[in-house]
């Protein structure tokens, strides 16, 4: 998301023509992305500089380190309840193997602030507020994020092991923390594929299948679900996979992962979505709740059931099912 807003700005900004200059006045506009998770001992924010090019190649200034990341400056996290204050740690993200995509923008080094909070009380329900300064800036840029937490999925919701009968309908149920109003469900399926380009030697495959996007709260206080008929699972397995004759496969497990998202995602989306369709306009707007900057800072929640088995019947029908028999799974 970062690199679609960093690639906004540079397009918008960098924009002219024979008659007009766009360029405005040189102002500093920091670009803030970063999503809290109360389940990790450390949190990551990614903060660097929008730029007028001044009649410089904005694809060079895109490469520049000084363009694209300000010099010095100090990134806070304050939490409501406690009201302790943890100062973020400038660093190179590459050195902790957190690797930034290549593109038009600087690649290396990936600089982030990093705020470590083992013992820190980033509780739900609460709040925290972030805060960037710098020599740069005539206002610091802030946000005020809810914090996610206390998400379980049900058990029994579904059963164990997996029955993905052609007739049947499974429920995904899961528990409804405060603050959440953005649900994502994900089914990560595992198996086994040998080859000619194997050499003949199974490997190990992973598919991740989104099951629901922007799923909100049910209407059954503290509770959520999702449903969805069997049969869906055999569809998608024979739309993703190719079939080869020399390809043989071993269905292993199947990870069901439900993430919780504060009120940022669902506005994102949702701004997103309007702007689609033959009414939606040419340039969409990009959602921002940083104020004296733009951005993106939220919170999120992950709960999973990992290595459930599928039944008997399932595997059966993986073999000789109409849908995947020809995927050879043994």
């Amino acid at each position: 998301m970062f690199w679609l807003v960093g690639f906004f700005i540079l397009g918008f900004l960098t924009s002219c023509s024979t008659d007009f200059n766009l360029e405005a006045p040189a102002k500093e506009i920091p670009v803030i992305y970063g999503i809290l998770d109360v389940q990790s001992p450390v949190q990551y924010v990614r903060i660097q500089r929008s730029f007028l090019t001044n009649g410089k190649d904005a694809r060079e200034m895109a490469k520049s380190l000084d363009a694209v990341y300000y010099p010095s400056g100090e990134a806070l996290l304050r939490h409501s309840g406690s009201g302790k204050i943890i100062k973020g740690r400038k660093i190179d993200g590459q050195l902790l193997g957190l690797s930034r995509d290549t593109g038009t923008f600087l690649s290396s080094p990936n600089i982030l602030y990093e705020f470590p909070t083992p013992d820190w009380p980033m509780q739900a329900p609460g709040s925290v507020t972030f805060s960037f300064s710098s020599e740069k800036l005539e206002t610091p840029a802030t946000a005020e994020v809810s914090l996610i937490g206390s998400l379980d999925l049900r058990e029994g919701s579904p059963s164990i092991p997996l029955n993905f009968g052609y007739d049947r309908t499974l429920t995904i149920g899961w528990t409804n923390p405060p603050a959440a109003v953005f649900f994502r469900v994900i089914l990560n399926i595992y198996y086994q594929e040998k080859s000619n380009a194997t050499q003949g030697v199974f490997r190990d495959q992973q598919l991740e299948w989104v099951l629901g996007d922007n799923l909100g709260p049910s209407a059954e206080v503290g509770k959520g679900s999702l449903s969805f008929k069997g049969i869906d699972f055999y569809r998608y397995l024979a739309g993703i996979l190719p079939v080869q004759p020399d390809v043989q496969r071993i269905m292993k497990s199947v990870d069901i992962i439900c993430i919780a998202g504060g009120k940022e995602f669902q506005d994102a989306y949702l701004l997103e979505q309007a702007n689609f369709g033959i009414t939606g306009v040419n340039n969409l707007p990009r959602y921002s709740n940083i104020k004296n900057g733009i951005g993106f800072l939220s919170s999120k929640y992950q709960a999973s059931r990992k290595n459930l088995p599928l039944s008997a019947g399932s595997l059966d029908s993986l073999r000789e099912g109409q849908f995947t028999r020809r995927l050879q799974f043994r």
